[in-house]
C-alpha cells in the first residue's frame, strides 16, 4: 500500500515540474484564459459571493445567459476554489487538480490491464504529459473533462468484466461530473471510449452475457445523462436558437474549419511543434492550432510501439480509437467525416475536428500501457525497480519543455490592473449598467493585430481590450465575436453584418452601435513608427434601456429591415418585428435601473397619454421571462435579436431575466436521478453477498 501511494505521488510531483511557474506570483495568461475563461469565472463568483441566482452574463454582448453557457461550467465542483481563492490562484489549483486526476485515473486504467503499480505510476505520467494533455491544460473546462476520461474508461473495463449493478454506478457517476463540464464533444469522446472498451471481444476467454451487460450499461448511460441533467439541458436548449440548432445553417464545410492538417500526421511520433507557429515566432504559415501538440511523447511511443509488437488482448482496441481519431481529426481529407456525420448528425455542430485526436492519443496511451505490460514480462524484480524509475525520468525529460512552453505566464496585475486605455472611461458602479464598449478590431483587423508572434499577440491582446478581457474590469462589451459561436443566431447575423459594415466605413455601424448604448469603441491608432489601440467616444452615448420616442411596428421582417435601413438605425425608433402597435404613444422615463446577475430590474414612469414602448438592447435571450409589477409580460422582437416590451401608462417595475425553465427541470432531473442513484447504492449494501462476513 505504502509503495504504491509513493509511485503515485512521484510521478504527480513530476507531472508538475513543467508547472513550477505556479508557485511563484505570476498567473497563467496563454491561449483563451484572459479573454474567455477568466472573464466567465469572474461573472460566476460575482454572481453567487452577491448571493445572487447567476442568470445573466451582463458584461458580454450587453446581457447573455450565464448558466447556459458550456464555457462557464458552473456546475463544476472545481468552481468553489474561484469563490475561495484568488482568480490566479484558482486558475493554476484548478489546473494542477485535473494533470492529477487524469495522472490517477490512467494508473487505475493501467492496474487495471495487468501492470504493476509502479509501471502503473510511469503510465499516468506518460498520459499527463501527453501532447492532448499539456494542450488543453489553460482551456479550464476542456482539461476538466479530458481528466475523467480515464476513470470512464477504468470503470466501464470493470463494468465489462462483471456487468451488474455495483461498476454501473461509479460509471455513472463519473458520466455526471462529465457533463458537469458541460462540453458536448468530450461526452462523445467519452462515449467512444466507454463503447470500444465496453463490447466484449470475440476470443475472450469469460465472455460476459450481453444482454446482462447491455442492461448495465444502458443503465449507467441513462443514470449519467439524469445526474448530469442540470447542466446538460439548459446549454441543449439555448443551442436551438444558435448556429449549431435547427436551421442554423451548420454543415460539412463549417463543421470541418480547423481539420488536422495531412501534413501534420508525422509529429504523431516526434515530440516537437512542427511547423513556425510555436511560441514565439512571427510570420507564421498558419494559424496557432487547437492541439498544438499531437504526440504522446518519445518515450510513450517507444512503449506504444513495443505493445503493438507484442499483440495480445487490448490491442485490438486501442489501434480502433488512433484509426477513428485520425479520420475525424483530418476532416474533410477522407471520406470518413462526412459519412459519419450522415450517421450521427451531430457531428455537424462540433467545431475544430482536429480535437478528435484526443481519441487517436488515447489510444495510443493504451497502447503505452501495452508496451509496459510487454516490458515487465521480460524484466526481473530487481531490474523492473531500476527502469521503471528511470522511464519515469525519461517521460519528463522528453516532455517538460513543451508542457512549459504551453502555459504562458504573465505577472499577476493584468488580473487586477485595467489596460492604460480605460484611463479616460471610468466603469459604472453596480447595479448601473456596465459601460458598453465595441472592439473593433475584431471587425477590421489592422497589422498589429494579426500577428503569429504569440507573446507579443497576447499583449496586443490586452491593451487592444480583445473580448472579454475588460469585463475583469467592470465593462461590458455590444456585439462581439463569440468564441465558439453559442450565442443566438441573431447576435451571430448583426456579426456577420459588422464585419462588412466596419471595414467599410461610414455611419451605418455607428448609428447601430450607439443605438445599443455602446460608450465606446476600442480603435487603433498611431503611435509615433507603431499603431497602438485607443477609444473612439460618441459624443452622446445612449443609454441602453430607454423608451422610443417614435415606433415602427411591422410583422413584414424583410419590409422592417429594409424600414431599418433606410432610416440608418434611428436611434429614437424601436422598429418592432410585430403587428399589434399601440393604439395611444406616449414617451415614458427610465427612473432606475438595476442590472445584476439574477435580473434587470427597471423602475419606469409613463404619461398618462398612452402607452410606453421601452426599447431593450439586450439580447432576447436574456429578457424571455419577463414581468410587468411582478405580473408576466409580453416581450417582442426589436431590431432583430434585441427586446422591447411595451408598458401602459403610470409607474411600473419591470423585470427581465432569461427563462428559467430548462434550469428548473434540468435541476428537477437531477435531483431525482440522485435519489434513484443513493436508493441503488443502498440496495447494492444491502444486498446478499455485498458485504464480507
Amino acid at each position: 500500500m505504502r509503495r504504491r501511494h509513493l509511485a503515485l505521488a512521484a510521478a504527480a510531483l513530476l507531472a508538475f515540474v513543467p508547472y513550477r511557474a505556479f508557485l511563484s506570483s505570476d498567473v497563467p495568461s496563454g491561449r483563451d484564459l484572459l479573454f474567455y475563461f477568466y472573464p466567465l469565472k469572474a461573472h460566476l463568483v460575482e454572481a453567487v459571493r452577491a448571493g445572487e441566482m447567476p442568470w445573466i452574463d451582463r458584461y458580454r454582448c450587453g446581457g447573455v445567459p450565464l448558466l447556459a453557457a458550456p464555457g462557464v461550467a458552473a456546475y463544476d465542483p472545481g468552481n468553489l476554489l474561484f469563490l475561495v481563492l484568488p482568480i490566479g490562484a484558482a486558475a493554476k489549483t484548478w489546473m494542477l487538480l485535473r494533470i492529477a486526476v487524469g495522472l490517477l485515473g490512467f494508473a487505475a486504467l493501467a492496474r487495471r490491464l495487468g501492470v504493476s503499480h509502479g509501471a502503473a505510476a510511469v503510465a499516468g505520467l506518460a498520459f499527463a504529459l501527453g501532447g492532448g494533455t499539456v494542450s488543453l491544460v489553460a482551456f479550464l473546462s476542456s482539461s476538466s473533462a479530458w481528466s475523467l476520461l480515464p476513470w470512464v474508461a477504468a470503470f466501464a473495463l470493470d463494468l465489462r468484466r462483471a456487468p451488474g449493478l455495483a461498476p454501473a454506478l461509479p460509471l455513472a457517476a463519473m458520466g455526471a461530473l462529465l457533463a458537469f463540464a458541460a462540453l458536448p464533444e468530450f461526452l462523445l469522446y467519452a462515449a467512444v471510449i466507454a463503447l470500444v472498451i465496453v463490447v466484449p471481444e470475440r476470443r475472450a476467454p469469460a465472455r460476459p452475457p450481453l444482454p446482462r451487460l447491455a442492461g448495465a450499461a444502458a443503465l449507467a448511460a441513462l443514470l449519467a445523462a439524469g445526474l448530469g441533467a442540470v447542466a446538460l439541458l439548459p446549454p441543449a436548449v439555448a443551442s436551438l436558437d444558435t448556429v449549431r440548432g435547427p436551421g442554423g445553417g451548420t454543415n460539412i464545410v463549417w463543421a470541418t474549419q480547423g481539420a488536422l492538417p495531412l501534413d501534420r500526421l508525422p509529429q504523431l511520433l516526434s515530440d516537437g511543434f512542427g511547423y513556425d507557429w510555436a511560441a514565439g515566432a512571427p510570420n507564421a504559415k498558419v494559424s496557432y492550432p487547437y492541439l498544438p501538440s499531437i504526440t504522446p511523447g518519445r518515450v510513450a511511443v517507444v512503449l506504444g510501439l513495443l505493445g503493438l509488437a507484442r499483440g495480445g488482448r487490448g490491442r485490438l482496441r486501442a489501434c480502433l480509437l488512433v484509426a477513428l481519431g485520425l479520420l475525424l481529426a483530418v476532416g474533410r481529407a477522407t471520406p470518413f467525416f462526412a459519412a459519419a456525420a450522415a450517421v450521427f448528425p451531430p457531428l455537424l455542430t462540433l467545431r475544430y475536428p482536429e480535437k478528435y485526436a484526443l481519441l487517436a492519443l488515447f489510444g495510443l496511451a493504451l497502447l503505452t500501457i501495452l508496451g509496459l505490460r510487454a516490458l515487465e514480462e521480460s524484466l526481473g524484480e530487481r531490474a523492473r525497480r531500476v527502469a521503471l524509475p528511470l522511464l519515469a525520468l525519461a517521460i519528463l525529460a522528453d516532455r517538460e519543455s513543451i508542457a512549459r512552453r504551453l502555459v504562458e505566464m504573465a505577472p499577476a496585475h493584468v488580473l487586477t490592473r485595467a489596460p492604460s486605455v480605460l484611463a479616460a472611461l471610468p466603469p459604472a458602479p453596480p447595479p448601473a449598467p456596465p459601460t458598453r464598449l465595441f472592439h473593433a478590431p475584431s471587425y477590421a483587423p489592422v497589422p498589429a493585430y494579426d500577428v503569429r508572434d504569440l507573446a507579443k499577440g497576447t499583449r496586443w491582446d490586452r491593451e487592444s481590450l480583445l473580448p472579454e478581457y475588460a469585463t475583469l474590469f467592470g465593462y461590458g462589451y455590444f456585439l462581439e465575436l463569440d468564441y465558439d459561436y453559442s450565442l443566438p443566431r441573431e447576435a451571430f447575423e448583426w456579426g456577420r453584418f459588422l464585419n462588412k459594415a466596419v471595414p467599410a466605413g461610414g455611419g451605418l455601424a455607428d448609428r447601430l452601435l450607439r443605438s445599443g448604448g455602446v460608450a465606446a469603441q476600442v480603435v487603433t491608432r498611431r503611435r509615433g513608427p507603431e499603431l497602438g489601440p485607443g477609444l473612439g467616444s460618441f459624443r452622446d452615448p445612449l443609454p441602453p434601456y430607454r423608451f422610443a420616442s417614435r415606433a415602427v411596428f411591422d410583422a413584414d421582417g424583410r419590409r422592417l429591415l429594409g424600414r431599418m435601413l433606410d432610416e440608418g438605425f434611428e436611434p429614437g425608433t424601436a422598429y418592432v418585428a410585430a403587428a399589434d402597435a399601440p393604439k395611444t404613444f406616449s414617451v415614458g422615463r427610465v427612473l432606475r435601473v438595476a442590472d445584476r446577475p439574477s435580473a434587470l430590474t427597471l423602475e419606469v414612469e409613463v404619461p398618462p397619454r398612452g402607452d410606453g414602448v421601452l426599447m431593450l438592447y439586450r439580447l432576447g435571450v436574456a429578457t424571455a421571462d419577463a414581468t410587468l409589477d411582478g405580473r408576466p409580460l409580453a416581450t417582442r422582437d426589436l431590431a432583430f435579436g434585441f427586446t422591447e416590451v411595451t408598458v401602459p401608462p403610470g409607474r411600473h417595475v419591470v423585470r427581465l431575466r432569461p427563462s428559467p425553465r430548462s434550469v428548473k427541470i434540468g435541476a428537477t432531473v437531477t435531483g431525482c436521478s440522485l435519489v434513484i442513484l443513493v436508493a441503488l447504492c443502498l440496495r447494492r449494501e444491502r444486498a446478499p453477498g455485498s458485504r464480507p462476513e
